[in-house]
């Protein structure tokens, strides 16, 4: 039932974000590669963001015994991640209009997170 659940949720999340891109005709760079960094700013903060958040992982599980069977803390560094990239690129490249699908991939990241906590906090799982 999860695995249902989280697929129907990658499809209308996928439904979504091409929907958004067609509407309001966000612009991609087709000849750079798939993901790159916005400028040197941009590089750095994900830098620091993954190093706190691998620290934070390791503490919680491996010190504090916390969280064991935690496997979705991913997903909640992914969509920081994302909102950190929507920040930098309203900030450097407004015109661009990349940042609305980096911040609906956030929010998705951010529900999708909380869907499943919600579901294994309640012993559904």
């Amino acid at each position: 039932m999860l695995l249902i659940g989280i697929v129907l949720y990658a499809i209308v999340v996928i439904v979504g974000y091409l929907w958004i891109k067609k509407k309001l005709r966000v612009s991609d760079n087709s000849d750079s590669p798939l993901y790159k960094h916005i400028n040197r700013f941009h590089l750095i903060g994900e830098l620091i963001i993954v190093a706190i958040s691998l620290i934070a992982i390791f503490y919680m599980r491996f010190v504090m015994k916390w969280r064991l069977s935690a496997y979705h803390d991913i997903i909640l560094v992914l969509a920081i991640l994302h909102a950190f990239r929507s920040v930098a690129e309203r900030r450097f490249e407004k015109n661009s209009k990349r940042y609305l699908l980096s911040a609906y991939a956030s929010v998705s990241g951010l529900l999708l997170f909380l869907g499943l906590e919600l579901l294994i906090n309640s012993n559904h799982i």
